[in-house]
């Protein structure tokens, strides 16, 4: 009996519908399963789009996606309770195209996305939960839907972070993500008009400003960063969040994001703006979430199923990982589909080219990061250090002046760093980071 489809694609999203794109360019029979009624509907993330990866297979996608805005400033800093502290950086190379990055809303861009899979030929099917992958021994041979097999020699597994389809199997042999594996991020959308957003944030049209923060406001012991980030006549803000770090502790989440709103830094941005979104979802924590392997015997994992989503502090990366990913195995089943053979030696081929493309190296290079990422110092003791340093170099006492070894000193003492704790930390920093 012949198989179904050449490839079933599950998810579609950043991942999966890149991937069914560029199958159907290439002459697959491919069918693209997303258990929401749309794509994106489940998806209240947004965020920066970094890069063109999406110029293989769409070239005219900046003109044509739902995009809000150019980002041409990015800016990190550290939040305190009393206090924040931070640095700008703007970039003449951003403002020129082809831009750099945008600023984006999931919802808009993946039914887009799934939208332009179906005209390239993918069958496109909303609404249909999966549950789980049709396995032969340790092959895949397609997927289970409402207990009815539909078969494929190839299944690509782009369902996020959650991955329903792969734990309790091969892929992922535990039957539930570790705690580390996964981050909590929550997010709300408020509405302002462009000109104001503009105004504000000093930007032209079309231009846009993103920014993370190291949420030390935060109740002692609890790890996260803030994040703000403009859209077309909205501003998103949000914060991740490690979830061991708020292993018995007692505030719950929506006090969480409302300490990081209620900082004066962020509520200035957001004076006047319309809540119009709140919602919480699990992160793919990167590395530590990478399944047993990216491919086997008709299968590859893609996007953040697989853990690519780069974090460390300063830079959140995510998108990128998920299209480039996705395209990699779309070219690997494309020549899987061709040699007649998707085996898991020739599927391997996925895994070249993640190294080759730079994914793979990216991960490795940065294993060791959560040394740094999720230290408790660089949420409490470290930025109370900077704020009263910059606090004691900036303000005027009328008392005598003091050498900045001084200050060093006497900054420590008041937030309680220890010198051994900041040269070891800023050790792991430069080493890590």
């Amino acid at each position: 009996m012949a198989d179904d489809f050449d490839v079933i694609v599950v998810g579609a999203g950043m991942a999966g519908s890149p991937a069914a794109i560029r199958l159907a360019q290439g002459g697959a029979r491919v069918l693209l399963l997303e258990r929401s009624p749309e794509a994106g509907a489940k998806n209240l993330s947004g965020g920066v789009l970094w890069g063109r990866d999406l110029d293989r297979i769409l070239p005219d996608w900046t003109a044509q996606m739902p995009l809000e805005r150019h980002i041409v400033r990015k800016r990190f800093g550290f939040l305190t309770k009393d206090g924040a502290l931070s640095v700008d950086f703007d970039d003449e190379r951003w403002k020129r195209a082809p831009f750099a990055a945008h600023s984006v809303l999931r919802a808009r861009t993946d039914a887009w996305l799934a939208k332009k899979a179906e005209e390239a030929g993918a069958t496109v099917v909303t609404g249909v939960p999966v549950d789980g992958l049709l396995w032969e021994g340790t092959g895949a041979q397609g997927v289970l839907q409402g207990g009815e097999p539909m078969t494929a020699p190839i299944t690509i597994v782009a369902d996020g972070t959650n991955s329903r389809v792969t734990l309790g199997t091969p892929i992922r042999p535990a039957k539930r993500l570790e705690w580390n594996a996964t981050e909590l991020g929550i997010k709300e959308t408020y509405r302002l008009p462009a000109e104001r957003i503009e105004e504000r944030f000093q930007l032209g049209p079309d231009e846009g400003h993103a920014e993370e923060w190291v949420a030390g406001m935060l109740p002692p012991g609890v790890m996260g960063g803030g994040f703000l980030y403009t859209n077309a006549d909205t501003l998103s803000i949000g914060l991740i969040v490690n979830i061991g770090s708020m292993y018995g502790q007692t505030t719950p989440s929506h006090e969480l994001i409302e300490r990081f709103r209620m900082h004066p830094t962020i509520a200035a941005r957001l004076k006047d703006a319309e809540l119009v979104e709140y919602g919480a979802k699990l992160i793919s924590s990167g590395w530590a979430s990478r399944p047993a392997a990216f491919s086997g015997d008709g299968w590859m994992v893609t996007g953040d199923a697989a853990g690519f989503v780069f974090s460390n502090g300063i830079v959140i990366q995510g998108m990128n990982y998920a299209i480039r990913s996705g395209l990699e195995a779309a070219e690997t089943a494309l020549a899987a589909s061709s040699a007649g053979d998707a085996s898991a030696s020739r599927l391997s081929e996925y895994g070249r080219r993640l190294e080759a493309t730079g994914i793979l190296h990216d991960f490795r290079e940065f294993e060791k990061l959560d040394r740094v990422k999720w230290n408790p110092r660089f949420y409490g003791v470290h930025p109370n250090l900077a704020i009263e340093l910059f606090h004691a170099m900036l303000s005027e006492s009328g008392e005598p002046k003091r050498h900045l070894r001084e200050l060093v000193r006497a900054a420590r003492a008041a937030s309680g760093d220890s010198r051994r704790d900041l040269a070891r930390d800023t050790l792991d920093l430069v080493r890590y980071s």
